[in-house]
């Protein structure tokens, strides 16, 4: 039961990171890949939340620590999105740094 809970946190968070910084590549902004990512991590979390009420429905007492995790792991997967993308700067802001425009 943990491990699945452990995999759906780690599925969520490489696909997150992995598919921002491919959107990121391929656009001028932040933006877009910021949405994308963050759309992905809420669908797969909502479906790890949906899971882990299916399987603990008879054990009240596992229900709500395992959403609450959930929740903190969209956080912190949020967090590390969104600063490991500013590191990134895209090509735009690269080239006025660099007095190209």
């Amino acid at each position: 039961m943990f491990l699945t809970y452990f995999g759906v946190v780690t599925l969520a968070f490489f696909l997150t990171l992995g598919w921002s910084i491919f959107r990121l590549r391929q656009f001028e902004i932040y933006r877009k890949p910021l949405i994308e990512g963050t759309l992905i991590n809420f669908t797969i979390h909502i479906l790890g939340c949906v899971w882990w009420i299916v399987i603990n429905r008879n054990q009240t007492y596992f229900i709500v620590p395992g959403i609450i995790y959930y929740v903190l792991s969209v956080s912190i997967i949020q967090t590390i999105n969104w600063n490991l993308l500013s590191l990134l700067k895209p090509k735009g802001i690269q080239h006025f740094m660099k007095g190209k425009i």
